[in-house]
């Protein structure tokens, strides 16, 4: 069973650091302080003060309109009143004399049937769960109903329980949490022992305690602030994600299910692009807090990300200068090519006719320690600049620590210029994802799609050579992309992040392209080209702004805090929303503690 993927921690992770520092400018709609976490705790049984199923009180004047007491599913009683969920509906009476509610909300009347629960909240407020959805009464003719329209996640319930917090619904296939107007779904191992719920118990503090076939769940509701939260997600990575001596940031897979004391860090293809995350991270982490431990953690990290340009040279299949390797793995591990075959190619190459043939997709570096994967991609030199960029900018200070960075930089995309904007394999020929070159981008109608992520990952490339070295070979290279050869206006459309018919949208190209818009922006000052980028980040965050994504949310905030954008149709304030912060925050406040991929159902 692996752990979630580390990308979304590192960039939480970024998150986590920008909060901070964001909280000391006053202009920021930004205060967190401590709220609660919710956390699973797994339980043979419930303590002796819980009581799970308690026969329910019986009144013989319900007879003539429930039938047998067994077409009775839950009784609640709050002062005077006593509510009734039956198989013929919800009844509302005083125990001798009773009325069938019909609860209205609007011009919604319901004559719900299959009553399955009741209970009365913290406030007094009656609800009830039905097969129709769930409500809750206002006052006597005033209800407010839900259905899966309104977010409620599941219907076929099996208990319900209030607290001072909110109230519970069990179902046949998890448990479901209302509080301030919105469901959360608490389904799958992350937090529960069995997806079926028996019954549920508040206790004293507000805590669930949830009976199952296979044991009971505790889920409780824990003080918790945000320099907590990423302490513990630090913690996490520490004792289960790092890779080799160097300490790239991977997955883990465990070799007994939920068991992490069994986690083994796994190599993927993203060995920079996590990695680079994780330096850009650790990077404001430092700047934020001036720890001395994340300015370690960075500088071990970009050491990392050098070496996968470092491991391609030389040896029986060594590339050019400045190719990136994908990933390394040492060589007392089993052979990767006996996964990666020239058969393993082919088959990929029927299903992509744009996919490499290799003789062999994972060689052996000069020193016969290191197999290094080929192939890189676009992503991972993503990961590789943003890092890279963010580290030179928040972590060094001396020359004998910006240098290194210049000489990685300067590696990377010198290659790149050499070889028409592309990333070439040892091979001699362009990787599957590394195209960049105005002939595919601009007169190849397979880069159609890549033509607006790619011209701007390029550029981002070249601007972050110009602003580490000074060089000014990389700005004219970069002007002549971004305005002679259109790549500026390219990436004001970027196909896959436009949700159609034909496209539901690319989260990882969306990732990619707020990476990239963080340093266009902040780097230019050509009012033409920032015209452009300002158009494509507020464009693409139309789109992405519904997610409630932090990371993309902070980016924009970075980048358009403030801004102006004026075109023939007048002047545009680009300012994010109050909301913009709000969603962010409240994402990574209600990102779980538990990582592991559990599956659900």
């Amino acid at each position: 069973m692996p752990f979630q993927r580390i990308m979304t921690i590192a960039q939480t992770l970024i998150c986590f650091s920008l909060i901070a520092p964001s909280q000391c400018d006053p202009e920021l709609p930004i205060h967190v302080g401590e709220f609660l976490q919710q956390v699973h705790r797994p339980h043979a049984d419930a303590p002796s003060d819980v009581q799970f199923s308690q026969p329910l009180p019986w009144y013989p004047s319900l007879e003539p309109l429930v039938g047998s007491r067994d077409k009775v599913r839950d009784v609640a009683r709050s002062g005077d009143e006593i509510a009734v969920a039956a198989e013929s509906g919800l009844y509302l009476g005083d125990g001798e004399h009773w009325k069938l509610a019909m609860p209205v909300d609007g011009d919604i009347r319901w004559a719900p049937i299959d009553v399955r629960a009741v209970a009365y909240d913290g406030e007094g407020k009656l609800w009830f769960a039905a097969p129709q959805g769930v409500g809750y009464r206002i006052s006597e003719n005033d209800w407010r109903l839900f259905t899966g329209a309104d977010g409620l996640p599941y219907n076929d319930f099996t208990c319900m329980a209030a607290g001072p917090r909110g109230v519970w619904f069990g179902t046949t296939n998890g448990a479901i949490y209302y509080q301030d107007g919105s469901f959360s779904f608490r389904q799958g191992g992350r937090w529960l022992v069995d997806n079926h719920v028996n019954d549920i118990v508040i206790d004293s503090t507000g805590d669930a305690w949830i009976d199952t076939p296979r044991g009971v769940s505790l889920i409780q509701s824990l003080p918790m602030t945000l320099a907590k939260k990423a302490a513990f997600y630090e913690d996490e990575i520490e004792k289960y994600h790092r890779r080799t001596e160097f300490g790239y940031v991977n997955p883990a897979n465990l070799e007994i299910p939920g068991d992490k004391s069994t986690a083994v860090p796994t190599y993927s293809d993203n060995d920079g692009f996590n990695t680079g995350l994780y330096l850009a991270a650790m990077s404001f982490a430092y700047a934020t807090t001036g720890d001395e431990k994340y300015r370690e953690y960075a500088h071990k990290s970009f050491r990392a990300l050098a070496f996968l340009s470092e491991v391609t040279q030389g040896g029986e299949y060594g590339g050019p200068e400045g190719l990136i390797a994908r990933n390394i793995i040492p060589t007392s591990e089993p052979d990767p090519g006996a996964i990666y075959s020239e058969d393993y190619d082919i088959k990929r190459n029927q299903r992509d006719s744009l996919w490499k043939i290799l003789e062999r997709r994972v060689p052996i570096d000069k020193t016969g320690e290191w197999y290094w994967k080929a192939d890189a991609s676009s992503d991972e030199l993503d990961g590789h600049f943003l890092g890279a960029a963010i580290y030179y900018d928040r972590v060094c200070k001396t020359e004998e620590e910006k240098e290194p960075v210049r000489v990685v930089v300067r590696r990377i995309v010198d290659h790149l210029i050499r070889h028409d904007y592309n990333l070439v394999d040892y091979d001699g020929q362009p990787t599957r994802w590394g195209h960049f070159s105005p002939d595919d981008l601009n007169r190849n109608p397979a880069w159609v799609e890549e033509r607006g992520l790619n011209s701007y990952s390029i550029l981002t490339y070249l601007t972050i050579a110009h602003h580490i070295t000074g060089d000014p070979k990389y700005r004219e290279a970069y002007l002549e992309l971004a305005l002679d050869q259109g790549y500026g206006m390219n990436g004001m459309a970027q196909p896959k992040s436009l949700p159609g018919p034909d496209s539901p949208g690319h989260q990882p190209d969306d990732n990619m392209a707020f990476m990239n818009y963080y340093h266009l922006i902040r780097y230019e000052t050509d009012p033409t080209l920032l015209s452009m980028f300002h158009y494509a980040i507020h464009t693409h965050w139309q789109y992405e702004k519904s997610e409630k994504n932090a990371f993309t949310n902070f980016i924009y905030a970075a980048c358009c805090l403030g801004k102006t954008r004026r075109d023939q149709w007048g002047e545009e304030d680009l300012s994010p929303p109050l909301s913009c912060f709000e969603d962010a925050v409240e994402t990574l406040q209600l990102y779980p503690l538990d990582l592991l991929e559990w599956p659900t159902s």
